[in-house]
């Protein structure tokens, strides 16, 4: 038999192609909101097109959901040109647009009535993560409206790797990840923790960046990533259980954060409201004082088991301990 090869693009998709498609009234009412809510950066929506410029498959990825992840959604491929792999060019567009936001992964759900796709995706690299109910709205034979409800099996994939060890691989942020398996308000982690508000902001931030947590309505979660995260193995510290309770404790987390460079020159003056509360030069010379004290009398190998805590101190401070996010 002999093989014809077409070349496609892949390209947004307009309203102006949506009559071409032979979709349901039903459908097509779903796809313009969606195509509104593209205009607006919250949704993708791609389409394989022949070199006519017509679709022959299209779907959309929607940014605002899961927390820390994108849905991927509404795959069709035009029934002519099925297992010809228009999916998978499609799957993989949808997908680096994911990665040129920095979302580390992608999710979509299959309807448990119609299961075949499952095999495609799970060669694309998906597995699955978990199920959910669905609904949405149908047009019958007869043309009427009709809602319908199934379950839909959710397969996720990762499209960034995990943080590597180091500036999150340390007490604190894994026990901030840990607390989020329901959500807290910053204020509620800083007073579980006994750590102030700042810092706790600091290390959500970078565990935000790295996809581990998620914060809406002022409240943070960790994500199914940050569970992840939590069943790696946390590197080895020094047993240094001889000095008295939590010292050990801040004596490590002071070091940790020092390489994870929550101490830069700039960063009480970049850091919102409390930025410029001390001078420039004053800040420069704070943090490399801090660092060096650090460096020499805290690390985990460095600690002196012969006395007590060196200069009698018995909590470490940081920068953003002395600049907290209110004066409270």
């Amino acid at each position: 038999m002999s093989e014809v090869v077409v070349p496609v693009t892949v390209r947004d998709l307009t309203i102006e192609d949506l009559p071409t498609l032979g979709e349901s009234p039903a459908k097509l009412t779903s796809m313009v909101e969606e195509l509104t809510r593209a205009q607006q950066g919250e949704v993708d929506y791609l389409a394989v097109c022949a070199p006519s410029g017509q679709p022959l498959g299209y779907g959309a990825v929607d940014y605002t959901k899961p927390p820390g992840g994108a849905t991927i959604y509404q795959l069709t491929v035009l029934e002519a040109f099925q297992s010809c792999g228009i999916g998978t060019i499609l799957i993989r567009a949808l997908e680096q647009h994911i990665r040129a936001r920095d979302i580390p992964f992608a999710e979509l759900g299959i309807d448990d009535a119609s299961p075949r796709p499952q095999a495609l995706y799970e060669r694309l690299g998906y597995t699955v993560s978990g199920s959910e109910l669905g609904a949405w709205d149908i047009t019958t034979t007869d043309g009427t409206t009709e809602r319908y409800e199934t379950t839909i099996t959710l397969l996720r994939k990762q499209l960034l790797p995990l943080p590597a060890a180091g500036a999150l691989d340390s007490a604190l942020p894994r026990d901030l990840v840990r607390r989020l398996s329901s959500p807290r308000s910053l204020r509620e982690l800083a007073d579980e923790l006994h750590v102030t508000d700042a810092r706790v902001l600091w290390y959500l931030t970078k565990l935000a960046d790295a996809g581990l947590v998620a914060q809406s309505d002022e409240l943070w979660v960790r994500t199914s990533l940050g569970a992840d995260y939590l069943g790696t193995p946390q590197p080895a510290t020094d047993d240094i259980t001889v000095l008295p309770g939590r010292t050990t404790y801040d004596y490590q987390q002071a070091f940790a954060d020092s390489r994870a460079g929550m101490f830069g020159a700039t960063f009480v003056q970049a850091s919102g409201e409390h930025g410029g509360r001390v001078p420039y030069a004053r800040v420069v010379e704070f943090n490399q004082r801090l660092q060096d004290l650090i460096a020499e009398y805290f690390a985990p190998d460095r600690i002196d088991r012969s006395a007590s805590p060196k200069y009698g101190f018995h909590w470490v401070l940081t920068p953003t301990d002395l600049h907290p996010l209110d004066d409270e």
